[in-house]
């Protein structure tokens, strides 16, 4: 972690910095000292302290109350920086993405929506959640930093203006996502094998899913728990692991083999039918499937790894801060403070592995969109639509009409 080693060069230019300067106490930079006897109350408000973890003598026990800055010491500036710069530019094209193929499949140019067409109205469900996910980026990038670091050392709670509209409007989103991918991976099976699904059936399912969507999204609130997290988000989300786990990672868990269910199904399908025409035009939309269900799954294995350790890795930061100050003020020879040896840098979350989350969760809205917007069913979705039919440019039973021949 390169930025420790800037908090060795702070110490050295201040030979030691004492903890008091101009008769206040003093922290590292970029740390901030706060005065307080109520920890657990102060993380409510959202101020995050580096928590050294073990005893330390007098003159180093002002450091269990140095503040983490925000956004965290666990990055640089600069790693930081591109995270921000990664979440606002691609989230601006992943909710162009999901925009332009929820106007293609979605009741303003699909003839077949209101017929419950399954196919078409599960993309465009896929496509209005990271369409969701794309706003809650725009609100970031329009409000910046300060929407998750109201203050340079507290991190935004769901009482602070616009984190909790965003933490809704990002769980909503992603996790519509997760299910529908869950039933895009069965429609696939479904198309791939000519079966048909009853469309009482398909509107239940369809109920039901954002039914719980809601609930699911919501239901956080009652327990305060959207803010800004220290590590693994950029936006406002859920922030105490046990309620993740119950209104998010358990779903994603049950998406994905559903997922992995549908993806052995359509496979086997395909292979029944290798010498049916058709069988090409199911194998794309199967890519995208498996792509996404690889994404889901890295997601859960990082963020996984991130709540598990996520006190160690404050307690890595946190020892390392120590042991510095404890050897500056050793070599100072301050009475009781004896030098502890070489201070060793561990690592912690690489600047990679979090990059590539925040990447995948973006590339949703564009992956829906790559894979589908010259698709032959989107051609004729754009034929049959009401615009083109409107100019004479286009036929308004062209949709149903390839339907009726390949599903």
């Amino acid at each position: 972690m390169k930025f420790l080693f800037s908090v060795i060069l702070v110490i050295i230019s201040f030979l030691g910095i004492s903890k008091i300067v101009n008769g206040q106490i003093a922290c590292p930079s970029p740390f901030l000292y706060r005065a307080t006897n109520d920890t657990v109350g102060d993380y409510d408000l959202g101020y995050q302290y580096i928590n050294i973890g073990k005893p330390l003598p007098p003159q180093l026990s002002f450091l269990n109350n140095c503040l983490m800055p925000c956004q965290s010491s666990f990055f640089e500036q600069d790693s930081w920086n591109s995270f921000n710069k990664l979440v606002k530019q691609m989230g601006a094209v992943a909710f162009t993405c999901s925009a332009i193929i929820m106007i293609i499949y979605g009741p303003l140019m699909n003839r077949s929506f209101f017929k419950f067409d399954r196919h078409t109205i599960t993309v465009f469900c896929f496509a209005l959640s990271t369409f969701f996910i794309g706003v809650s980026d725009l609100m970031f990038a329009t409000n910046d930093v300060d929407m998750v670091c109201p203050e340079s050392h507290r991190y935004a709670r769901q009482t602070d203006k616009t984190c909790a509209t965003n933490g809704v409007l990002f769980q909503f989103g992603w996790l519509g996502s997760v299910m529908w991918f869950a039933f895009l991976s069965i429609d696939g099976f479904f198309r791939a094998s000519g079966k048909k699904m009853n469309k009482i059936a398909f509107a239940i399912v369809l109920a039901s899913i954002w039914i719980l969507n809601i609930v699911l999204s919501f239901a956080p609130m009652g327990g305060d728990q959207y803010g800004a997290y220290f590590v693994g988000q950029v936006n406002c989300w859920i922030l105490v692991k046990n309620w993740q786990y119950a209104f998010f990672w358990a779903e994603l868990i049950v998406s994905l083999a559903i997922g992995f269910v549908g993806i052995c199904l359509t496979i086997y399908s395909l292979i029944r039918k290798t010498s049916d025409g058709n069988t090409l035009k199911h194998v794309t939309p199967l890519i995208l499937v498996f792509l996404l269900f690889c994404q889901y799954l890295y997601m859960i294995i990082f963020y996984g790894i991130i709540n598990e350790k996520k006190d160690h890795y404050q307690n890595i930061l946190a020892e390392q801060v120590g042991c510095i100050f404890n050897n500056a003020l050793a070599k100072m020879k301050v009475p009781g403070i004896v030098y502890a040896g070489e201070c060793t840098f561990n690592e912690t979350i690489t600047f990679s592995s979090q990059y590539a989350f925040l990447f995948f969760v973006r590339l949703l809205g564009i992956e829906i969109f790559a894979f589908y917007l010259f698709s032959k069913e989107t051609l004729l979705l754009i034929k049959s639509s009401y615009i083109a039919t409107m100019f004479g440019l286009g036929d308004k039973d062209a949709y149903d009409v390839e339907l009726e021949e390949t599903d």
